[in-house]
């Protein structure tokens, strides 16, 4: 799988970075926390650029039992 962003933990729970593909160069990405999700399939967290909502991530847990957010843009 190809990485296309990069972020760095910026406060509680919160990171910033920037995401790089051949026709996009974002950078000042946030994912911060949503204190509004509601119900099991709620998203733990939103991405934004700016003012504007880019997408969505979820508190996962891998096998060997690290934490990480997986994302949608």
């Amino acid at each position: 799988m190809a990485t296309i962003g990069t972020f760095k933990k910026t406060g509680n729970n919160e990171f910033t970075g920037e995401i790089v593909t051949l026709s996009l160069q974002t950078k000042n990405v946030r994912i911060v926390p949503d204190a509004r999700a509601s119900g099991e399939n709620a998203p733990s967290h939103r991405i934004f650029v700016g003012r504007a909502e880019i997408g969505a991530a979820w508190s996962k847990t891998s096998n060997e039992g690290r934490a990480y957010l997986g994302l949608k843009l």
